[in-house]
């Protein structure tokens, strides 16, 4: 493909993530907030469900709050396969997830012994959006390879 396509491309998957963060806000600091909310990368707000704040508070131990940032966001991995995800985010947040979907078999005090497991399939991140609506949010991912297959070609 010539240059300009792959600049095309590139913004296009750029402008579809417009929706994601500018930056993630730590757990503890919505805690209690009137209107918990974040900006996008185009400046518009976000407003997070104070049920949600609650329900994470509750399901997050107190000393892992600054470690958990929203929205957790979730990246459509195209160079990992058709309905293939991945959590942008730290371990505690992945451990989180695994555990509000149902797929965690451990309790947050055997945390430090969990083996992450980083891919997440179609039906489990549509599980996690029923759950937490306000608080996920899905971005487009693309890897440098997939880049460098895209100016190969």
């Amino acid at each position: 493909m010539s240059k300009f396509i792959d600049k095309m491309i590139e913004h296009d998957i750029d402008t579809l993530n417009d929706h994601l963060p500018e930056s993630r806000v730590p757990l503890r600091d919505l805690i209690g907030v009137d209107s918990p909310h974040f900006k996008t990368r185009v400046g518009e707000v976000s407003v997070f469900h104070i049920e949600e704040i609650g329900k994470l508070a509750r399901e997050v131990p107190s000393q892992f709050h600054d470690d958990v940032r929203l929205p957790i966001v979730v990246l459509r991995r195209v160079d990992y396969g058709t309905g293939i995800y991945t959590v942008a985010g730290n371990k505690v947040e992945l451990f989180m997830v695994h555990r509000v979907i149902g797929s965690a078999d451990i309790e947050w005090v055997d945390f430090a012994k969990w083996k992450p497991i980083e891919r997440l399939a179609r039906p489990q991140v549509q599980i996690l959006r029923r759950r937490l609506p306000s608080t996920t949010t899905i971005g487009i991912g693309i890897s440098s390879k997939e880049k460098l297959n895209l100016s190969l070609d």
